[in-house]
């Protein structure tokens, strides 16, 4: 059976700030994030809609997060647990998920598979 990677990508703007070693004032971000999915295809040829898959995205991600101030939602406002949240919000809906990967420039990003 044909099995296929399938990445979908969004963003979202928001802001955050760090306390300890990270020390930083309150700043903006725009995110970028990507979710990999993988599995056989479908009767129809394909693994996910991308409609079903943006949408999602929309309402569960970016409805949430664009224009937040990240402090306000998490204890620690990293990339990182961007990362993890996103992979858990998407999770239960999509079993297919194999890795969610956040960056908040360019030059940088973090990769979460689900691994504790």
């Amino acid at each position: 059976m044909t099995q296929v990677y399938l990445t979908q990508c969004g963003q979202f703007t928001a802001t955050h700030g760090h306390g300890g070693t990270l020390a930083e004032e309150k700043h903006p971000h725009t995110f970028a994030y990507e979710a990999t999915f993988h599995g056989p295809l479908n009767t129809e040829g394909y693994l996910l809609d991308f409609r079903l898959l943006q949408a999602h995205f929309q309402r569960e991600i970016n409805a949430r997060l664009d224009g937040a101030d990240l402090n306000t939602l998490f204890a620690h406002p990293t990339t990182e647990a961007l990362a993890v949240w996103i992979f858990n919000t998407l999770k239960p809906k999509f079993v297919q998920l194999v890795s969610v990967k956040v960056a908040e420039d360019k030059d940088r990003w973090i990769t979460y598979t689900g691994e504790e």
